[in-house]
Order: structure tokens, then sequence, then C-alpha cells
């Protein structure tokens, strides 16, 4: 009885009180924060907020300390070719989003009614949930990144964009391909596929042969597909280590597209998501008639270009800097 009291207070009563940075409480409308992952790197990015806060420069040292590299300087100089290498990257995104969480709070202090985040970004969600602590966090997503990294060189694999399809036509066209998986569910029309090189490049040739359209990504793996097991058998042992704790505001999961919030689901939910398809279009589908607003907290908006294509009416902003931070509240305002 009291889980579900808890539960009510969370996702009923608490989302409705939202607070200004002059202390002004109001009814506001219900409002979801998102998480980008790999791939929304750019070299600059979190700049502007590592320069104006010191708790901002404190979350960039805390993560430099624990990964061994100065996060800040990776973040602004690059060059790019480091920034996007995946023990680098994960760690840098993260910093970026968590920062930018950070800094807004500050600004406009609200209870979102979910958080979510996309494959990588699933980790600054849990942690913006207090499943686990900031050090915990750079610790353990540090240690993904570099299982990832290792399992990628071990089953070396790519992946590729399909468009104007639905997941049904392309899970029917994956019966004539050998390793080769659905990686990312984005959207109604944008699949992500991975696997093999030897499967992959069978697929890219049968899908310009037949008229599909592909875009090749940029990545040094198959991530979130099978060719992952060896990280998600390193990955375990680290997450049951964790000191992990039940979530202060619901968290939709990658790998089922449903809420989270209990320890022991929030473990099996980080094990799962390294091999399994990331279920972005049913964490939107599932949000569509419980929030107004859904902002992104972090580098670049492709969270947001992906929400606005499944949910066109949906009002969606992002927060990367001091500029879209103030635009993001002017929004936010006109909400109230």
């Amino acid at each position: 009885m009291a889980t579900l009291y808890v539960w009510y207070l969370l996702v009923q009563v608490l989302p409705g009180l939202q607070t200004l940075s002059g202390g002004i409480k109001m009814a506001e409308k219900r409002i979801g924060a998102v998480f980008p992952g790999q791939g929304s790197q750019y070299v600059g990015m979190g700049k502007d907020f590592y320069q104006n806060y010191e708790y901002v420069r404190e979350i960039f040292d805390t993560g430099s300390k624990i990964c061994g590299f100065d996060i800040a300087k990776i973040c602004f100089e690059g060059p790019m070719e480091k920034l996007t290498d995946t023990e680098i990257c994960q760690i840098c995104v993260f910093a970026v989003s968590f920062s930018a969480w950070k800094v807004f709070q500050q600004h406009y202090c609200f209870v979102p009614c979910f958080v979510a985040g996309h494959s990588l970004g699933e980790y600054t969600a849990f942690t913006v949930a207090e499943a686990f602590s900031l050090k915990d966090a750079f610790f353990i997503i540090y240690q993904r990144a570099k299982f990832m990294k290792q399992a990628a060189m071990k089953n070396p694999g790519t992946m590729v964009a399909v468009l104007g399809k639905s997941v049904d036509e392309v899970e029917k066209m994956l019966e004539e391909f050998d390793d080769v998986y659905i990686s990312n569910i984005n959207g109604q029309a944008q699949i992500v596929v991975g696997g093999s090189i030897q499967g992959m490049n069978q697929f890219v040739i049968w899908c310009r042969e037949n008229g599909v359209k592909i875009i090749p990504l940029n990545v040094s793996g198959a991530f979130h597909t099978p060719l992952m097991k060896d990280a998600r058998c390193l990955l375990e042992n680290e997450i049951d280590k964790l000191d992990i704790s039940d979530c202060k505001i619901p968290v939709y999961t990658n790998w089922d597209g449903k809420i989270t919030y209990h320890a022991e689901q929030i473990k099996n939910a980080l094990k799962k998501q390294i091999v399994c398809s990331v279920q972005w279009l049913k964490i939107v589908e599932s949000i569509n008639n419980s929030v107004d607003m859904i902002i992104e907290f972090g580098p670049k908006k492709v969270l947001s270009g992906l929400v606005k294509k499944i949910l066109p009416e949906m009002v969606v902003s992002n927060v990367e800097d001091i500029d879209s931070l103030n635009k993001t509240i002017e929004v936010m305002k006109l909400l109230t």
C-alpha cells in the first residue's frame, strides 16, 4: 500500500508542482525529460555551462578523476576522432547531459512525470532518478564503454538506418540474413539494423538492389545486438556490485519500453539493453497521452527530432547551452 502511495505521489501529484528559480510554486503542465546517447557528441559541447557554473566544473572533475582523462579538454578541444571513440564518447555525452539537467534545475526546478534515455542516455535517466550516485554513474558508464569497445573488436560489426520501412517489414527482410539484427526502433519508419561485417555487407547490397533506402552509420560496432554478448557478461558483474536504489522518478527503459522503478528491475534493464533493441518508438508512443511537453537535456537535438516525428503535436525543446536553456524556460512559462 505504501509503495502504491509513493507511486501516486510520483506520477500524479509531484509532476504538477513546479518551482521557478524565484521559489514560486504553481500548477504546471506535465513534462518529461529525455537524454541522448552516443552519436550526439560534437567538439565544444558543454563549454557554455562549464564556464558559467562551478557545479558543472565539479561534475566534469568528478568524472575525470574516475575515468582517468580530462573530460573538459576532450569535449571542448577534441579532436572529433578522439571524442567519437566509444570509450571516451559515452563519458563525455553523459557529463554534458547531466550538467544540462543540473543547470536547468537551478533555473527552473521541477519534477518530471517521467525520464528516459536513448542507449547511453538511459544511464543519465537513472542518475537523474537517483537510482545511483554520480560517482557510480561515471564508473559504470566507463566500464560499459570499455566492454562495448572490446566486444566490437572481438566481433566486428556495423550499422545502417533503414528508412521508409516498418518494423514488421524490416523483420521480414532480415529473415534472409545471418548475424543481422534490429538494433534501434527509432520511429515508425526509421529502424536501425546492426550485425557482423559479412552479414551487413550482404544486407546493404540487397537493399541497394531492391530500392530500400539506407544510411550507413559511423559507428565502431553492432551495438544493441547479440554481437555485444561478451560486453553483457562483463557488465553484469559490475552492475551487480552497484548500490542501486529504487527510482524517485519513473524511468522508461530501452529494452522493453516500459516503466521501471525498483532496484532489481533497474539491474535487469541495464543488463538487457546492451544486447537488445532500443524500443524508442514504444517509449514515445507510451507517453503520448501523459505529458504536454518533452525536454531533451544534452548535446544536439537528435531525440527532439525523433519525438517530433512520432508525435507531431507534442511540444518539444532542448537544453544544451545557455541560449537553449533560456528558450526552453520561456516555452515552459507559456505552458503554465
